[in-house]
């Protein structure tokens, strides 16, 4: 599984949308690694200034390959420019000259999430630094052991990090969860086993458990309720 650490503000960061059957994911990288994913309804919103720039072009491995800038004659390091669509209302065709890091990584990630979203992945091999505090980084550490296809409590992750009564903070804490996906705040379910909550609304939660637990996610099934959250009943997850 994927080691996280905590990362540095400031970095410049360049932002894609990849396509999912659950609408457009945003990934947010740096040169060093991936600092966010989110999806295209996020609920809590990401703040606009974690977006970074963006490049406006779906990434795969295809599209981007595309979009490359030929080189000149003089190899200028424009080698890894890709068109910038403008969403603010001015001309587009602006040029944002990613680096070369960023757009491998960009790439690796688009590649992994539709090897994933395909039934393929079980874990994902990326670089990813979620900026938080420190109670932050432990919780979405354990999100990161969760195993593919399994399920843990709050209450469960509060144990494991030692203070059974933080349920509401270790539920703060998912919902926070920067890198939607990769770190899998999506295998955090209610004391009673109960899907409730997710960024993208618990349709999207248990359509991803479904396909983890190789089942199809438009299957007939009862509807198990909402029992509640041990750390906070109707706190949304990532």
């Amino acid at each position: 599984m994927n080691t996280t650490t905590s990362g540095q503000a400031g970095e410049e960061c360049f932002s894609v949308s990849v396509p999912s059957p659950f609408g457009p994911l945003r990934v947010v990288a740096t040169e060093d690694a991936v600092v966010g994913l989110y999806h295209e309804d996020h609920d809590p919103p990401p703040d606009p200034g974690l977006l970074g720039r963006p490049v406006g072009t779906t990434v795969d491995t295809v599209t981007v390959e595309e979009h490359r800038r030929p080189d000149d004659a003089a190899g200028t390091q424009d080698r890894g420019a890709v068109r910038e669509e403008r969403t603010d209302g001015m001309d587009r065709g602006d040029r944002v000259v990613v680096p070369a890091p960023v757009e491998e990584l960009l790439i690796r990630v688009a590649a992994q999430l539709k090897e994933y979203l395909a039934g393929g992945r079980t874990a994902f091999d990326l670089p990813l630094v979620p900026r938080g505090t420190a109670f932050q980084q432990r919780v979405w550490s354990a999100l990161a052991e969760i195993p593919y296809g399994e399920r843990r409590s709050y209450g469960q992750i509060a144990s494991a990090l030692g203070n059974p009564s933080m349920g509401r903070a270790v539920g703060a804490a998912v919902r926070s969860n920067p890198i939607s996906l990769i770190i899998p705040g999506h295998r955090v379910v209610s004391r009673s086993g109960a899907v409730v909550g997710y960024a993208a609304g618990p349709a999207v939660k248990e359509a991803l458990l479904d396909l983890e637990s190789g089942r199809s996610p438009d299957r007939d099934q009862d509807d198990p309720g909402d029992s509640g959250d041990p750390g906070g009943a109707g706190m949304a997850t990532k």
